[in-house]
């Protein structure tokens, strides 16, 4: 056997380990690779998993209406009084303003609304009914001789006459009876004290932050008040149908007097059908209130106040200025679309699909003037698609001036869903 040399050995035993060597490092290359791919595979299914079980973005509303805050064009000029305040509001609609001082003045007979408005509370009465009854006093007697001899506004009664609650509210809202005021206090509330501080309790609740009662009849010049809380009160007389009505009576019988005439010479004229006068010598006040016609056959109710107004017959004063009033509003509220029916008012819009429009159920017309405060609100109900065409979508509410509408909101075509491809390929 041949001897094998020692140098030849050792360089095959050194060259036999360089071999196993470079194989071990190969292999964990190898293995680091399929490790990493292993793990970019299950980092991909596991971010498509997420993305399949994540929620599916809901679809998104987009408004394509644009409704100013207020209606344009140039305000309505309205012909104020150059004296005293006064306000002026067609019922349900809106408000023209206010003009003069905002300070509270004496408002004289017309705080017999509000003593009307208490009793017909505490005394609730349906159209055509009469009532309880009360008999008079003597001492509903003395005041109302008390009364007379100082010149208030009175109506005659007598010790044992008999008054239903409709005919003593006839007596203090027809011919503005001073001492009729005075015995509903006391049937009311026990005191003149303890009915007057219902009235100003009940001043309080409405916020009407300008008035002060002293008297249920406003006989006292310290019972005050301003044209916007009037005005508040003139809308509540002509809501209540018993009191709407008996302030429209021009005249009235009543059983020991006979006929008593309305304060109110306006009735009739200019569509004026109420509210109430008040006057003393140092002023004139009217809340009145009349049926208008106006553009496309409507009846509007013109509701306002006006206050403190002199001149030799300071009452007649502030008759004829509600009648200017109402004349000078009669032809300004039109009728305005604002939305058709089936019009488009947006569109909805599904995440890797697209949008389709939205459209309104039922049309939406107001009446309205220049400077008339507007406003619209979305509520979009939808959660998901896919959608089909005429599926309720949601409701659009719009407001203009006292005015609220609303109709519901549908699809104006259909739509899928998001698909799976955009889910997988958007984070």
């Amino acid at each position: 056997m041949a001897k094998r040399d020692k140098g030849s050995w050792t360089a095959s035993r050194g060259s036999s380990r360089s071999y196993g060597s470079h194989s071990s490092r190969g292999s964990f290359a190898l293995r680091r690779v399929v490790a990493v791919l292993v793990g970019l595979v299950v980092l991909v299914v596991a971010v498509g998993v997420i993305q399949v079980l994540r929620p599916v973005p809901a679809p998104t509303f987009t408004s394509s209406m644009n409704l100013p805050a207020s209606v344009g064009g140039r305000a309505p000029t309205i012909p104020w009084p150059t004296q005293g305040s006064a306000t002026l509001d067609v019922q349900g609609i809106g408000s023209f303003g206010s003009h003069g001082s905002s300070a509270p003045v004496p408002i004289a007979s017309v705080a017999k609304m509000t003593t009307a408005l208490l009793i017909i509370h505490d005394h609730p009465l349906q159209l055509g009914q009469s009532g309880p009854s009360l008999t008079l006093t003597q001492s509903d007697y003395q005041t109302y001789l008390q009364m007379k001899a100082a010149v208030d506004s009175v109506m005659a009664v007598a010790p044992g006459e008999t008054l239903t609650e409709y005919q003593l509210l006839q007596a203090l809202l027809i011919p503005s009876a001073d001492n009729i005021a005075i015995t509903l206090a006391h049937w009311d509330a026990g005191s003149v004290s303890a009915f007057v501080a219902k009235m100003n309790t009940f001043a309080k609740q409405l916020g009407l932050k300008g008035t002060t009662y002293t008297d249920p009849s406003g006989l006292n010049s310290s019972t005050v008040s301003t044209p916007q809380d009037q005005l508040k009160i003139a809308e509540l007389v002509e809501k209540n149908p018993v009191l709407a009505h008996i302030v429209s009576e021009p005249q009235a019988t009543l059983p020991v007097v006979g006929v008593v005439y309305n304060v109110d010479y306006d009735l009739g004229h200019d569509g004026i059908i109420g509210v109430k006068t008040g006057s003393t010598p140092s002023g004139g006040d009217f809340a009145f209130a009349a049926d208008v016609n106006v553009a496309g056959g409507a009846t509007d109710k013109v509701v306002g106040v006006v206050l403190d107004q002199q001149g030799l017959q300071p009452l007649i004063t502030a008759l004829d200025m509600a009648k200017t009033l109402v004349k000078s509003v009669a032809s300004v509220p039109r009728s305005v679309s604002i939305v058709t029916s089936g019009g488009v008012v947006g569109r909805i819009s599904v995440a890797g699909v697209g949008s389709i429009p939205v459209v309104a159920k039922n049309a939406i017309s107001a009446q309205e003037w220049p400077g008339l405060t507007q406003s619209s609100n979305y509520k979009f109900t939808l959660k998901k698609a896919p959608i089909k065409k005429g599926q309720v979508v949601g409701v659009l509410t719009i407001q203009v001036g006292e005015q609220h509408f609303s109709t519901i909101l549908l699809a104006g075509a259909s739509i899928g869903s998001t698909p799976l491809g955009y889910r997988l390929t958007h984070l």
